[in-house]
């Protein structure tokens, strides 16, 4: 399976699990529940591209892809937990801390799972 499609599964199926869980449910509810979900799915799609691409040139691009990708992914997660507690704060704040954190960890392990299957084999 393409890792797009993959991708979209796991984004659907927590954009999904969000709205039946019930003490999830309501903020799942808000717009702000889809933003972070297609957010961290452009950005996984995208970070994504930049390794693929890292990985054709030399090891150390590839490196450097994987471990820039991390950080602009755990810098953009402080980001957005900031943005949102200095401007919304209110009732949904642990509900977005916690939702955050758990599709940043899906898409980041599905991005490291694919950069693993293509990563160039060295025999040393």
């Amino acid at each position: 399976m393409r890792f797009s499609m993959k991708l979209t599964v796991a984004n659907a199926v927590m954009l999904g699990a969000g709205m039946i869980i019930p003490p999830f449910a309501p903020f799942a509810s808000t717009w702000v529940w889809l933003a972070v979900v297609c957010w961290y799915f452009g950005l996984t799609l995208l970070l994504n591209r930049w390794i693929q691409s890292a990985m054709r040139r030399s090891s150390m691009q590839f490196i450097t892809a994987v471990n820039g990708s991390t950080a602009v992914k755990m810098f953009s997660s402080l980001a957005l937990v900031t943005a949102y507690l200095v401007l919304v704060g209110g009732t949904y704040r642990v509900h977005f801390v916690l939702g955050l954190f758990v599709v940043f960890a899906v898409n980041t392990v599905l991005l490291v799972v694919e950069s693993q299957n293509h990563a160039p084999r060295d025999p040393n």
